[in-house]
């Protein structure tokens, strides 16, 4: 491990919460969360250990992609608040000695944004070139058609659309409602950095930059290679993301804008590229940002080759494994940090998606991933209620239920393809039907339910009508009851976040996975030479029928001295030993976490 990495820094060992503003909180009858809301419960995050707020995005939009297409960056949606309620969550978040971070959305903006709408007024509007324009080409027919094949990131459609009143087509990577920033034009560029110094110099202690890997373009927009075959328009890939221009434009936002302030920048890379070239955006001395969130670990479940939403039950463990295994040992050696998440409001509850659901195991499925995730490298992010062990939408629910336009999209873009190819009756149903499955289990809607904070009417979320439905679950899962709870998922999960503060190998240490091969147990061991700390993980997701099986570990053969070893953590009611020298049995679900050498 790199001497940056091993490095020492606030950013690294805090425990950031993310908050989805619209499903946590409402203090009326709006409906919908509000940051009067989220003020109510800044108290219920200092005590589970939060050091920074990650609110996701709360600016002025038309919510066509809710909230990631910003009309105003420098307002408040009315249905959240007012800057004056910012201003006020602000201060009752630093007095707790917290930080409150923001969502920045400059991939893109909303259609409805002022410099849109000038740019699109005219081809010699001085917007013109904020945004990416282009004439498009003519095929046989005669017809004006897009320059490329590139697929949009949402439903089956093309990146392009056409623009009747100036005749040409604007990029869209996202929604047609989110038209493509051009960061090659300086203007573009200093007129983002004008506006995070703006929300720095108003308090805001940091930003999460949405997609910050898709801010540059293969020059000529060509065409991208065909990789799903049933689709006429392709994922672009490589052709917007990753680019080496992304890279000089960070270094410019470094300089002109984050070198003067002490604060927290993350950034969401989505792509396939490996931990070598990832750590170009974090380690030391590259100057650009502190951490990025990677998906190597999302893809686990997912068929068709990881794309898309579909499903794959008959996923393994090892697989995962693999990919943890990798980045843990491979992005440090480069220097590089990044984010130590789970779940965010993209992805699906992880209970349901690697542990169980069932109630029997649901708590100690829960404990688990507080198990696994709080000694793991990388600054701890915690996605609203998983702290509570929140899970999927029940598979009861209709499409109706599923609010998200990715989810919408998707539905509508399956159909479509029915339809051009002429599959109708029930061999068209059967495939819908295959659709919904998968869509229940890896949609984004999963994430997004309001969270549930008591018994009372609507989980307590709000005093009018849910703008999503609430989970059925909330009588007995729900945030009163497990405050009150000694055993329940948020007291382990706040014991979890007081452990890894008291244990800094678990957040700077060297990760040497043992026992690799196997589909049932994840251990590993994690060392920091410089206190001498060697702790060893042992965790059960052995699924056997279904629901957990008890397992056993022999810690003999995993080629570790344990000896000396001292339990400091588990989920199954262990009791300390004072060796481990042999076979360790795990029940269904559960962990355990030695500390083999306490260091200086």
């Amino acid at each position: 491990m790199t001497r940056g990495v091993s490095e020492r820094r606030w950013w690294k060992e805090a425990a950031v919460y993310q908050i989805y503003p619209s499903s946590f909180a409402d203090h009326s009858d709006r409906g919908n969360g509000t940051l009067r809301g989220i003020l109510s419960k800044v108290d219920y995050l200092k005590d589970l250990g939060i050091d920074v707020l990650w609110l996701s995005p709360i600016y002025a939009s038309p919510m066509a992609d809710m909230g990631y297409d910003i009309s105003d960056y420098q307002a408040i949606d009315p249905r959240y608040g007012t800057l004056e309620d910012w201003d006020a969550l602000r201060d009752a978040v630093h007095a707790r000695g917290m930080k409150l971070v923001m969502d920045l959305v400059v991939n893109h903006s909303s259609d409805q944004h002022a410099w849109f709408r000038e740019s699109r007024s005219s081809k010699t509007s001085p917007k013109r070139d904020w945004y990416i324009w282009h004439e498009g080409k003519v095929n046989e027919a005669g017809e004006r058609v897009p320059p490329n094949n590139w697929r949009s990131t949402f439903g089956a459609g093309s990146t392009w659309e056409w623009d009747e009143a100036t005749g040409e087509f604007y990029l869209h990577t996202f929604l047609k409602e989110q038209p493509d920033l051009n960061w090659e034009n300086p203007e573009v560029r200093n007129a983002v950095f004008e506006m995070m110094r703006w929300w720095l110099d108003r308090g805001a202690d940091g930003f999460r930059m949405d997609v910050i890997n898709f801010i540059s373009k293969a020059e000529g927009f060509p065409d991208a290679p065909i990789t799903d075959p049933k689709q006429i328009y392709q994922p672009f890939g490589g052709l917007s993301i990753n680019r080496p221009r992304v890279h000089d434009h960070l270094r410019e936002m470094h300089e002109k804008v984050l070198n003067d302030y002490d604060c927290f920048c993350v950034g969401e890379c989505p792509g396939s590229e490996g931990p070598e070239s990832f750590a170009l955006y974090s380690a030391p001395g590259r100057n650009e940002l502190q951490m990025v969130f990677t998906f190597h670990h999302q893809s686990f479940d997912r068929g068709n080759g990881g794309f898309g939403r579909a499903w794959n039950p008959e996923w393994k463990l090892s697989s995962l494994k693999k990919e943890w295994n990798r980045w843990h040992t491979e992005l440090p050696k480069h220097g590089g940090w990044f984010a130590n998440y789970l779940e965010n409001h993209d992805q699906p509850r992880m209970i349901t998606r690697m542990a169980s659901e069932a109630p029997a195991h649901r708590t100690r499925s829960g404990q688990l991933l507080a198990l696994l995730q709080a000694s793991l490298t990388g600054t701890l992010y915690i996605y609203q209620g998983q702290e509570q062990g929140q899970v999927n939408v029940p598979p009861t629910w209709g499409e109706e239920e599923y609010k998200d336009v990715e989810s919408i999209q998707l539905l509508a873009a399956e159909r479509a393809y029915l339809a051009r190819v002429g599959i109708t009756g029930p061999e068209a149903e059967a495939y819908m039907e295959r659709v919904l499955r998968d869509l229940r289990q890896t949609a984004r809607d999963n994430g997004r339910t309001p969270v549930q904070w008591d018994d009372s009417r609507n989980a307590g979320f709000t005093k009018g009508t849910p703008w999503m439905r609430i989970h059925e679950d909330y009588p007995e899962w729900n945030a009163a009851a497990q405050c009150d709870d000694a055993g329940s998922v948020r007291t382990f999960w706040k014991a979890m976040l007081a452990l890894r503060k008291a244990y800094p190998a678990l957040v700077y240490g060297t990760f040497t996975p043992l026992d690799e091969d196997s589909d049932e147990n994840y251990c590993y061991l994690r060392e920091w030479e410089e206190t001498g700390e060697r702790l060893l993980v042992l965790l059960n997701f052995a699924r056997g029928d279904g629901d957990g099986c008890a397992i056993t570990v022999d810690t003999a053969k995993l080629g570790v001295d344990t000896a000396s070893a001292r339990l400091i953590a588990s989920n199954d009611g262990a009791k300390e030993a004072s060796s481990i020298d042999g076979p360790v049995t795990l029940a269904p679900w559960s962990g355990r976490i030695y500390l083999l050498s306490a260091g200086i």
